[in-house]
């Protein structure tokens, strides 16, 4: 019994002194492959690029505390460019806006007639200066109207109608017709025309 008890010890013994290297040779290769996946595989996975710079995990804390900072610093800076709505300069700025819609809206009507007063002659309205005055809601158009022989003048009549009519447009003052002719271009009638507009909120 002693002796089954001694060789079952030897055993033991005979296989922790071969297994010891081995164990040894594990645990070193193990802490070898952790040493090199701290200093190379984890960087990697937990920098990033920002900005064409690398950051790690703390400095990118660091990164969005900042960010954060600047955006709430940009933010307060905008806020003292806003005007409240009662303010005198958000009204004129208003105003102003307004009238450049409105200029905008006449002048695409403007040439719409122009246009298409004459169907067969597309240049039968000549302007030659054109003046919007928005502090007193005032156009004035000089031109001639041109290349329609003649007519000349019921075509201008017909160019003041339609101006007339337009949704911007409350009164049209205009120049004595006439017809002239010139050995260039024949018949013309030269206008000056004044227009007292719509209000722009109308």
């Amino acid at each position: 019994m002693e002796n089954t008890h001694t060789k079952q010890s030897q055993s033991f013994e005979d296989i922790a002194k071969r297994t010891a290297f081995s164990f040894f040779l594990f645990s070193l290769v193990l802490a070898g492959l952790l040493m090199l996946s701290w200093y190379v595989l984890v960087p990697q996975l937990t920098h990033v690029e920002v900005n064409g710079s690398v950051r790690g995990l703390q400095e990118l804390k660091s990164y969005k505390a900042g960010l954060e900072a600047q955006i709430t610093r940009m933010e307060d800076e905008r806020g003292t460019f806003l005007l409240p709505v009662d303010n005198d300069v958000y009204v004129r700025l208003k105003l102003m806006k307004e009238s450049r819609l409105h200029f905008e809206r006449f002048r695409s009507d403007l040439l719409h007639i122009m246009k298409n007063i004459v169907p067969d002659q597309k240049n039968a309205v000549k302007l030659q200066s054109f003046v919007f005055d928005t502090e007193n809601n005032i156009t004035e158009i000089r031109g001639e109207v041109r290349n329609v022989g003649p007519r000349s003048m019921t075509v201008l009549a017909q160019f003041v109608e339609q101006l007339h009519a337009l949704p911007t447009v409350f009164d049209v003052e205009t120049s004595r017709y006439t017809r002239e002719e010139s050995s260039e271009y024949g018949f013309y009638s030269p206008f000056v025309l004044r227009l007292t507009m719509n209000n722009a909120k109308n």
